[in-house]
């Protein structure tokens, strides 16, 4: 009876679909690694360090080009001492120091600071690409860093430390052994 009231109203059973199964021919399938915990945690911090970077040096580019046109309007030795003896006064410098470093940061062109901070958006672009498992980040990455170690010591004028050369080392050698090392995936 039930049947009938199902054709009267034209409902008829229900049959499963089953969906063909589609074998994976290819043989480079693998699936996506997941990222280790200490990988997420070195990938923030170049996620902040080159975010970092970035403002640091987009500000230092203003900043250095808004001082050479007030240094061109002005007396220049008067200008550098009122500036360094209010940074001296409010941060506890000796003002003659603060002239010296005034007058360095001077002498580092204003497209040093723009060229690094276009080489540090390219390494964070490296460091998203990694922290989506991509290998392609690790070489984005190592070239923006590696190019601002050479820009800033083939400048001359700017400060390259050991700690910086040390801390690019240091990263770049984490994230090697930690994308191409051999990962099992019959797991």
């Amino acid at each position: 009876m039930e049947n009938e009231e199902k054709q009267e109203h034209g409902y008829n059973e229900v049959q499963e679909v089953k969906e063909p199964i589609i074998e994976q021919t290819d043989e480079s399938f693998k699936p996506t690694p997941k990222r280790p915990g200490a990988l997420s945690f070195v990938l923030i911090l170049s996620m902040i360090g080159s975010g970092w970077c970035i403002l640091m040096n987009l500000m230092s580019a203003i900043t250095r080009s808004l001082l050479a046109s007030m240094m061109e309007n002005s007396d220049t030795a008067q200008l550098s001492e009122s500036i360094s003896t209010m940074y001296s006064n409010s941060m506890g410098i000796d003002p003659a120091i603060m002239a010296e470093t005034m007058e360095r940061f001077m002498e580092i062109p204003a497209y040093y600071y723009i060229i690094t901070s276009l080489l540090y958006i390219a390494s964070l672009v490296g460091v998203i690409m990694m922290w989506k498992m991509r290998k392609t980040g690790f070489h984005v990455y190592t070239l923006a860093q590696l190019l601002v170690l050479l820009i800033t010591a083939m400048l001359g004028k700017a400060y390259i430390g050991m700690g910086d050369i040390m801390m690019t080392i240091l990263f770049v050698a984490f994230y090697a052994v930690n994308f191409f090392k051999k990962t099992d995936y019959s797991k």
